[in-house]
């Protein structure tokens, strides 16, 4: 086995046998033993995904939700996989006004004309309140049922070891905890787990989670029944009850990820774009890569103005359809589906005027679902808090391939007695005000950032992609794929050129540009700046991921703070 971290080097790693991409390097390694072992790509995404969760606690695990795109190779295996959202839930008491809200506006630059009203207490985004039901035991389960080849036993037995055993804690998940020390001292059981005399854990310490390793064993040896009406889920429920938040078991025993064979499917230049449907982001990068399609963005040169001005007006078309029409499709009734429609993205594409930049108001995708748009439609969604998440992708030697995405959002603060996983605060994605796309409902599902997608040609999968970094994630994915198709950069080059973040106003540019970008984007009309201080930690978003060609495998990691790694064979 070999390995690379970007933060050591940017080589990229390439293999013929199995390839795991991970956000931590002991992850990326657990899952390609499971395919020296004779695992297959799902198999080692599932093992990777279970020991993210115990390396990078406050991000992912579970606690927690994500989604899932698997590609088989329909040769080897008769089947061509499909995606599983293992979101999470709105508690079944929730409701559209649960929260007392504050005055002024929660505003989430650069974005500030989709802001929502802040919560009082942030009871939304810390602590019992913000707990919504987790997904990921759920949704890695079935994935392996449906799927893998080894039983969950195994998948979750390397994150038990972990747990159980400790590890040394990186750098940056220190500098995260640290961030958070205030949140992570409010809880008895967090404190003790978290915590050093008070303190927060330095870098290199010795991390050990006893209870969460208990509980990953318990789970592999009783099954996922054991989240999801079990003792794990009465422990959690018993102890959320108790402190005033709102789950309860019952809402575990109703929870069923969405699993699927039919990708949300798009094209770009000929290749054909699986990402996954529903409150996601993969509706989003579709429309944006279908806008993009309309313009030759090869002629007009890479990180030349033209082209950033062009794809700032994409990014900008797409985001204020995002927010004024997604959220569950099962409560809004949206055809999330027609925003994939490539005639709509044609028609979207030739309202961008190449020499200024324009304040776009949202399509009209109803007429392209065949659907006539009802008189009433809720006001637009609004802004979640940029998330903590974590991304993996897997390769094996039967051209298989999966990109999984993995949060707790922000995290709560809240471990429970007897459990020992930190739990989410998913409760946060959901805007706070009623009548809205995006407001709470019991058991809604709300709309996110993660976006795992996969390029395939002629059938096979070429290319599989996801980041995390909130927010931050959907633009930096569909400029990876546009400097991979549209400029024949390498996996690794493509994710090392310096980006634009940008989602309804106020670019955000990469400093590697310079002013002279700058300048003449101003002078466009676009109102641009460096990364503010808020992003000074995740100034824009890490994706990573695996390419196939000719019969080789290889890795892409993005070199910033929150470190990629790859492992091969």
């Amino acid at each position: 086995m070999y390995s690379s971290s970007p933060i050591i080097t940017h080589q990229e790693i390439t293999s013929k046998s199995g390839m795991v991409v991970a956000q931590h390097r002991y992850a990326a390694q657990i899952g390609v033993e499971v395919l020296q072992r004779g695992g297959n790509a799902v198999d080692a995404a599932v093992a990777s995904a279970f020991a993210s969760g115990v390396l990078l606690p406050i991000w992912n695990g579970v606690g927690g939700g994500g989604v899932m795109n698997v590609h088989l190779d329909g040769e080897s295996s008769g089947e061509l996989g499909g995606t599983v959202d293992f979101g999470m839930q709105a508690p079944g008491l929730a409701h559209s006004d649960m929260y007392e809200l504050e005055d002024q506006l929660d505003v989430q630059s650069p974005s500030a004309r989709f802001s929502w009203p802040k919560v009082k207490n942030n009871a939304n985004t810390e602590g019992y309140t913000s707990i919504a039901i987790p997904g990921t035991v759920a949704g890695l389960s079935v994935a392996l049922e449906k799927w893998g080849t080894i039983d969950l036993d195994q998948a979750v037995a390397p994150a038990v070891k972990l747990a159980r055993e400790g590890f040394s804690l990186s750098r940056t998940v220190a500098l995260a905890m640290a961030e958070k020390y205030a949140l992570l001292s409010r809880f008895p059981v967090t404190r003790k787990i978290y915590l050093n005399n008070d303190s927060p854990l330095s870098a290199g310490a010795h991390f050990v989670q006893k209870e969460h390793a208990e509980t990953l064993e318990r789970l592999g040896q009783l099954g996922a029944s054991d989240m999801y009406g079990g003792e794990t889920s009465a422990r959690i429920a018993e102890d959320v009850e108790k402190n005033g938040g709102y789950l309860r078991l019952s809402d575990f025993e109703q929870y069923k990820p969405i699993i699927t064979e039919k990708f949300f499917p798009g094209n770009y230049r000929g290749l054909n774009v699986s990402a996954v449907g529903g409150p996601c982001a993969g509706p989003t990068v579709v429309e944006i890569l279908h806008i993009l399609e309309a313009f030759d963005l090869t002629s007009m040169g890479h990180g030349t103005p033209d082209f950033f001005h062009t794809m700032i007006e994409a990014i900008k078309l797409a985001a204020v359809d995002r927010f004024t029409f997604m959220g569950d499709p099962s409560i809004n009734g949206f055809p999330i589906e027609s925003l994939g429609n490539l005639e709509y993205g044609r028609s979207r594409a030739s309202q961008i005027d190449i020499a200024a930049a324009s304040a776009f108001s949202s399509g009209d995708p109803w007429t392209f679902a065949g659907i006539e748009k009802p008189c009433e439609f809720p006001a637009q969604a609004g802004l979640a808090p940029d998330s903590g998440t974590t991304s993996l992708a897997t390769a094996d030697k039967q051209g298989n391939m999966v990109a999984l995405t993995q949060t707790n959002l922000a995290f709560s603060g809240v471990v429970n007695p007897g459990v020992g996983v930190m739990m989410n605060d998913a409760m946060g994605w959901s805007n706070p005000m009623p009548g809205t796309v995006n407001s709470i409902a019991p058991f809604a599902r709300a709309l996110n950032n993660m976006t795992p997608t996969i390029l395939h040609d002629d059938g096979r999968a070429v290319m599989a992609i996801g980041g995390s970094g909130g927010r931050k994630i959907w633009p930096a994915v569909v400029q990876v794929i546009v400097n991979r198709v549209d400029f024949g950069m390498s996996l690794q080059e493509a994710l090392e050129q310096p980006r634009v973040h940008v989602e309804s106003d106020a670019p955000i540019i990469d400093p590697r540009y310079g002013k002279d970008l700058m300048v003449e984007l101003t002078s466009r009309g676009h109102h641009c700046s460096f990364p503010p201080s808020e992003y000074v930690l995740w100034p824009f978003s890490e994706p990573n991921g695996i390419t196939f060609n000719e019969g080789l495998l290889k890795s892409g990691l993005t070199p910033q703070t929150k470190p990629a790694h790859a492992a091969g064979y």
